[in-house]
């Protein structure tokens, strides 16, 4: 338990000790009256709302001049003389004075990976998030390993199509510095629930991220994907006389058998046996006749 303190103590000192020779346009000082969130970590949080071609965001905790906004793929995996190309593998979007901004589609869906840039002389700080669009697109994978910053944590992968992530299921990330797999990097958990925890990267530059079972069920009935936490990875890294920081923030839904009691799934399948029984008589003294 010190270690893990001691860990989250020196991964918030480095955004405070960046934080604190900000310069304006691209400093490090967070802009006044920016939104406050769960944590002091730098977040690109969506905004609630449903619509299949645009998703609104904002920025948290950091000040960006722009957002760097990544396509998916040039083309999909779909039958031959079909295909769904972006107009742009990437492009940049400017956030208004609140640090909101709206990311569209162009036709093509799947997800698509955000990323907004806090720079100085002294330090990087770094905040990614990644969007579905439930539209036909291409599979993300070129778009993962693709470097986007000096220091980038990414999903290895994705939650597949229609999925996401859940409580008490492992999903793996990468750690990269300048393109190449970074061991022994300690990455840091917050979710939005309050758990906080840390992980090592082995050798290959991967953790394993266990989700904890701590979503809070809804009060009343919701209509979309269910209750969620959001959570946040963080990792830091000094070299060459600066300081880096990144940080990917998604969110993960409760475990998919919450709700599936299982004394009425067995009480289902002894009243089903109750039913079937007397035709199974039935059918034995027909036989016998």
């Amino acid at each position: 338990m010190r270690l893990i303190t001691t860990g989250l103590l020196c991964v918030c000192a480095g955004l405070a000790q960046a934080a604190g020779s900000g310069h304006n346009g691209h400093g490090d000082a967070p802009p006044r009256g920016a939104p406050r969130a769960w944590t002091d970590l730098p977040l690109i949080e969506v905004v609630p709302g449903r619509d299949r071609r645009q998703a609104t965001f904002r920025l948290v905790n950091l000040e960006a001049a722009s957002i760097k906004a990544f396509a998916p793929g040039e083309r999909a995996p779909l039958p031959e003389g079909v295909r769904f190309k972006s107009k742009r593998p990437s492009w940049d979007i400017l956030p208004d004075f609140n640090g909101r901004f709206a990311l569209q589609s162009q036709g093509v869906g799947n997800y698509h990976w955000l990323l907004a840039r806090q720079e100085s002389p002294e330090s990087v700080i770094v905040a990614s998030t990644a969007h579905y669009f439930p539209n036909p697109g291409p599979a993300p994978t070129d778009m993962l390993a693709r470097s986007k910053s000096e220091l980038e944590i990414a999903p290895a992968p994705l939650p597949r199509e229609h999925n996401r992530y859940r409580e008490n299921q492992a999903h793996r990330f990468e750690v990269r510095f300048q393109g190449a797999p970074l061991a022994g990097a300690t990455v840091s958990f917050t979710n939005s629930a309050g758990t906080r925890t840390q992980f090592v990267s082995d050798s290959a530059g991967r953790v394993r991220v266990h989700f904890p079972e701590d979503v809070q069920p809804a009060a009343t009935g919701r209509h979309g994907r269910g209750p969620a936490n959001s959570f946040v990875l963080a990792v830091a890294h000094d070299a060459g006389g600066r300081h880096y920081l990144t940080a990917f923030n998604y969110s993960y839904g409760e475990d998919g058998y919450t709700g599936r009691s299982l004394a009425w799934g067995g009480g289902f399948m002894a009243l089903g046996s109750l039913i079937a029984l007397p035709l199974i008589v039935r059918r034995k003294e027909s036989k016998r006749g």
